[in-house]
């Protein structure tokens, strides 16, 4: 009888470290995508700036008529 008591407690303690190694991986992953969003953002933020500070100057400043 002590041996499946034993068996039954080591299923569970694997089952309670699969669970937290689980919890942990989903943690990372969300943080990860966190991550991954506010990077797509400050990099589509930084273009678009860098895009129009190209267009100002290259083609506004540069056909403006001398006055």
């Amino acid at each position: 009888m002590d041996d499946d008591i034993g068996f039954i407690e080591g299923i569970l303690l694997l089952a309670f470290i699969g669970f937290i190694v689980y919890v942990i991986v989903m943690i990372i992953s969300v943080l990860v995508g966190i991550a991954g969003t506010a990077g797509l953002a400050w990099g589509g933020g930084t273009a678009v700036v860098n895009y129009y500070k190209s267009f100002k100057e290259n083609i506004i400043d540069s056909n403006r008529t001398a006055a």
